[in-house]
């Protein structure tokens, strides 16, 4: 599933997907588990933003080593 969003990083709209379990798990490190689960990542490529579905002020970047 995809969805039409604002990426701050890109400055333009792309496509965001559910994260996957590998991004889920690092985001919960960083958030928590409870609300990892809501987070989507922009698809553009080399693009590492993450994001909860309706709250961009709470996303952040994936570590490029990891997720570049």
């Amino acid at each position: 599933m995809v969805d039409e969003k604002h990426c701050p990083t890109c400055r333009q709209l792309h496509l965001f997907r559910k994260v996957t379990p590998a991004e889920e798990a690092h985001i919960a490190g960083e958030v928590g588990l409870a609300k990892a689960r809501g987070f989507w990542r922009c698809t553009n490529p080399g693009c590492r933003w993450v994001q909860p579905y309706h709250v961009r002020s709470q996303g952040f970047r994936l570590p490029e080593e990891t997720f570049g």
